[in-house]
């Protein structure tokens, strides 16, 4: 795949949710300094591990999670998830407490989008929807517009465009899902961690 089919179009992450989760990493990387230089033994190991285990949730939990806009499909990055959607495979698109993106039996939650932001995201996540439709439509050589007067809300404008890519084969795209290696990364060290913390006590 080209570098640019993975060059994002439109990147959303958690607003005041991302900085908090920074500010608590850089806080447990001092008390994990902090406990290496000044405790010993038992209690340097046990207060490490758990500084570890709070930097791998503030990450899982308030860095990772976004929505990337990407030409060939929307990629949601949930905590744990990636999911890959085509934008031929969106069905709908609700907003709820999250914007929630159907694709036929399922549905993917974008845990990513700041909720006080939730419909601007949508709407731009609707532009890109409508510039893929665009892109594929001149390969196909056959150059529409689209439909004037779509004045409703964000997610009817979403329907109205998908539905521009009904028929065939593009329906039948299938949705991905993967767990990317810094979430493994940060799921092992907590494991690891943990099981030192453990150790350490009952040793």
């Amino acid at each position: 795949m080209s570098s640019e089919a993975n060059s994002p179009l439109g990147t959303y992450r958690l607003g005041g949710g991302r900085v908090v989760g920074w500010w608590i990493i850089g806080l447990m990387v001092i008390m994990a300094v902090a406990g290496l230089m000044t405790e010993t033994g038992r209690n340097r190991i046990v207060s490490v591990a758990l500084c570890l285990v709070v930097i791998a949730i503030s990450y899982l939990l308030g860095v990772r999670p976004c929505v990337m806009e990407l030409p060939a499909e929307l990629r949601v990055c949930n905590p744990i998830r990636t999911a890959r959607i085509p934008w031929a495979a969106i069905s709908d698109v609700v907003v709820k407490d999250v914007v929630i993106i159907e694709t036929g039996e399922r549905e993917v939650r974008c845990y990513g989008l700041p909720r006080r932001e939730r419909r601007s995201a949508a709407a731009s996540i609707n532009a890109s929807i409508n510039a893929s439709i665009n892109s594929r439509l001149s390969t196909g050589g056959e150059v529409q517009a689209m439909a004037p007067g779509l004045s409703g809300t964000v997610v009817d404008r979403i329907r109205a465009h998908v539905e521009l890519l009904s028929g065939g084969s593009s329906r039948e795209q299938v949705v991905q899902f993967t767990v990317d290696r810094d979430v493994r990364a940060a799921l092992i060290l907590s494991v690891v961690a943990l099981v030192s913390v453990v150790i350490a006590i009952w040793a």
